[in-house]
């Protein structure tokens, strides 16, 4: 869904309504997109988001100790 929003038409209860269904809102400005709503993905329990976690970080590698020196360097700069 795409609606140009006007100060005053804007009705934000039934935006949220719509993305909380599940649709994926556009707010344009004179017919250039400005902004998207759209749902957040929720994570039920503890063990779901401990999980996602650690699937996020399997692919990296380990950060050595010698990076870390390296950026704290950078940082000091």
């Amino acid at each position: 869904m795409t609606i140009t929003v006007n100060v005053g038409d804007a009705d934000l209860t039934e935006l949220l309504a719509k993305v909380e269904a599940g649709e994926d809102v556009v707010l344009t400005r004179n017919n250039t997109p400005i902004a998207r709503m759209s749902a957040v993905a929720q994570i039920d329990t503890r063990a779901e988001l401990i999980e996602t976690i650690i699937r996020e970080r399997s692919g990296r590698k380990p950060v050595t100790q010698q990076e870390i020196a390296e950026w704290k360097q950078i940082g000091r700069r």
